[in-house]
């Protein structure tokens, strides 16, 4: 879970904005009692659940800066989004008092509100540069910041493609833990509310025709199958949706359609043995389809680090080193090798854990450049 608190003239924003362009089967996947649902984004993954407002705190220098500038029609063609689809986990709640190095390891080199018009039309716009096809935006429930901020996303990927005629089609994380889903009946209503008012739009990420829903930590917090198999019927009993689940769970297939590592797998990054783990999980689904005539989903996860060390009250915090950009390397080139369905990127703007790709004071755009160049790669 996260925190929070991001739309207007897409042409302006095209004309004038800066994009910085330079461009296991391991010996066995880690056992689910050591890396459950709960733990693959652990050890805690759970910010507070109101804006922090520590004071702020002044920029170190920037060690790389703005290369070059993007304008209307510079944008790369993206025949990949339909059959190779990437997707970052974006969250639309930050404020300008949430930018302090007291919370997070690094900051962006542009200072944002999420609210702001420019700021989700600045974004749509880098991330589409960098061959991101659609964003998986952090939701909170009807009414919340993040639905309202998803709604601008929705409209900004509409005039993104009608001047650029780049397709940038996003999904919802449904955060299971937020007081607007935390029960039953909140879920239902939640998910209700997006088949009414998200499902059918044309930048809401469709796999093979359906709607695709991403779920942070179904089996947390006394979250059963059983229930998230009732969940369904009520819901979605003919299956028009496709639902994935984030955890190393091979079972939740029974009930959800795929899997997906926020994580990104960061045990494998941490061993060495990368390539091993996400092998690992396409080892297992594929197993399972066969077993059960199916046609599950491996949403391969990557990740350029991770750092949480400074998220107030957290405990349990850990550190992926960035190693200037090999991390970010290696997860891509073991993502790539499992025969993917869909890769997920950990994330766009993660700053609170520091496994943010967007451009930092300490990196520029470093990581928008390396995702160009790994998008680009696995589209051909």
């Amino acid at each position: 879970m996260r925190q929070y608190t991001g739309a207007g003239s897409i042409l302006v924003l095209l004309l004038t904005l800066s994009l910085l362009f330079t461009a296991c089967q391991s010996t066995a996947v880690t056992p689910v009692k050591q890396q459950s649902t709960s733990a693959t984004r652990q050890p805690g993954i759970q910010l507070p659940r109101q804006p922090v407002t520590t004071p702020n705190v002044p920029l170190y220098p920037a060690t790389r800066t703005p290369q070059a500038q993007t304008t209307q029609g510079t944008l790369p063609n993206n025949p990949g989004a339909s059959t190779h689809p990437v997707l970052a986990f974006y969250y639309p709640w930050y404020t300008q008092s949430s930018w302090t190095l007291s919370q997070m390891s690094d900051l962006p080199t542009i200072q944002y509100n999420s609210n702001d018009d420019t700021t989700t039309q600045r974004e749509l716009y880098q991330a589409a540069g960098a061959g991101i096809t659609g964003f998986i935006n952090s939701w909170w429930g009807a009414g919340d910041k993040t639905d309202e901020n998803f709604a601008r996303l929705l409209t900004d990927s509409s005039a993104l493609e009608n001047q650029t005629h780049y397709h940038f089609a996003s999904s919802l994380y449904i955060e299971c833990d937020a007081p607007n889903l935390d029960s039953t009946s909140k879920l239902i209503s939640g998910l209700d509310y997006i088949k009414t008012n998200y499902s059918n739009d044309a930048h809401f990420f469709h796999w093979q025709g359906k709607p695709v829903l991403f779920f942070w930590d179904p089996l947390g917090n006394g979250r059963t199958l059983a229930s998230w198999a009732a969940i369904r019927q009520q819901v979605d009993p003919n299956h028009q949706m496709l639902w994935s689940a984030e955890g190393v769970d091979i079972n939740m297939l029974s009930v959800f359609d795929g899997l997906h590592l926020f994580s990104a797998g960061y045990w494998g990054l941490n061993n060495n043995t990368m390539a091993s783990v996400d092998q690992g999980f396409r080892n297992q689904i594929n197993a399972y389809n066969q077993q059960h005539h199916t046609q599950k989903i491996w949403a391969a996860g990557v990740m350029p680090g991770y750092n949480d060390t400074r998220v107030p009250g957290r405990k349990g915090t850990f550190i992926v080193p960035r190693n200037n950009g090999a991390t970010y390397t290696t997860s891509w080139n073991a993502a790539m090798a499992s025969s993917p369905d869909w890769i997920t990127i950990t994330s766009f703007n993660e700053w609170f854990e520091g496994a943010m790709i967007e451009p930092s004071v300490t990196y520029g755009n470093l990581y928008l450049d390396l995702t160009r160049q790994f998008t680009a790669q696995w589209e051909r």
